[in-house]
């Protein structure tokens, strides 16, 4: 996860700085990382970041996730033993956080249809 703006502000930095384009690079991966921690631990569905863009949790990728642990969570069941236990119960924690994130990219969907469609109605109001 590294945007095309800053894989091409990367020497402009580097130059404005004075400092190498490798310094640049990695401090630049020191700030992705984090965003990507952010991301995966599923507190946030997404980060903005200014001149960057917002980088969101796709539902899809929220879906194929849960598909994953379902087929695991199947193949635990079938070979029950201790630390399959335990990684049921790990996964059945991460599909919690899971189900939290999908619910809230739902309600964020709907709060952005429903301004969507009282915009259309605003405007087909001006117009009649």
């Amino acid at each position: 996860m590294r945007p095309k703006k800053a894989k091409e502000s990367i020497a402009q930095i580097a130059k404005e700085l004075q400092i190498s384009e490798q310094e640049v690079k990695s401090v630049l991966d020191i700030y992705w990382d984090k965003i990507r921690k952010t991301l995966s631990s599923l507190e946030h569905n997404k980060v903005f970041l200014k001149g960057l863009g917002t980088f969101y949790i796709k539902t899809w990728s929220l879906e194929k996730r849960l598909k994953i642990n379902e087929n695991k969570v199947s193949n635990c069941m079938e070979n029950p033993s201790a630390s399959g236990l335990q990684m049921m119960n790990d996964i059945f924690k991460e599909n919690i956080k899971l189900n939290a994130v999908k619910q809230r990219d739902m309600v964020q969907n709907r709060i952005k249809s429903r301004k969507r469609d009282e915009r259309r109605n605003q405007d087909l109001e001006g117009e009649g």
